[in-house]
């Protein structure tokens, strides 16, 4: 598998674009629920399919759906539409398609042997850091997501009792 410590030098996506933001909030969902290895490719100038995949890492059958099951409820509480979902049951591979950009939650068996990231290896990669919501130019595209840190909250978290 391609080394996930190399950031590609070409990235050059337009961060303000509609698809690069839903990307960012997907990013934030998947961040609160413990996802790694998160890579976004820009396949804008590759592909007809969307304009970005977005890969993460899930180590279990229950931490993939619950990333899946966060991105989906989290992306719809800001007004998104539901996406089109495979693999959800299984846990190993599971794919959200929102059209323009498609969301991958591999187990890591899964994703060393697909190697989605090797298949689109000409594409612009960026590299997701835990802290990547701690970034002045983040937080200022996503003024919603409050204090830096993984925790957006999906509108669904129960309040706490005294």
């Amino acid at each position: 598998m391609q080394s996930m410590d190399s950031t590609r030098p070409d990235w050059n996506a337009d961060e303000t674009s509609p698809a690069f933001r839903l990307a960012e909030e997907a990013v934030r969902c998947i961040l609160e629920k413990k996802g790694e290895e998160i890579v976004l490719l820009d396949l804008r100038e590759r592909s007809d399919v969307c304009d970005f995949f977005l890969i993460c890492t899930g180590h279990t059958d229950v931490q993939t759906t619950a990333i899946a099951r966060a991105v989906r409820e989290g992306l719809e509480a800001r007004g998104h539409e539901k996406p089109h979902v495979e693999g959800l049951p299984e846990g190993r591979w599971v794919l959200l398609d929102y059209f323009d950009v498609i969301v991958h939650i591999f187990q890591p068996e899964a994703r060393r042997y697909y190697l989605l990231e090797r298949l689109w290896g000409d594409a612009p990669r960026l590299e997701i850091p835990e802290d990547y919501f701690a970034d002045e130019d983040v937080r200022r595209r996503h003024p919603q997501s409050g204090a830096p840190g993984p925790s957006l909250g999906t509108g669904s978290e129960e309040p706490e009792t005294a």
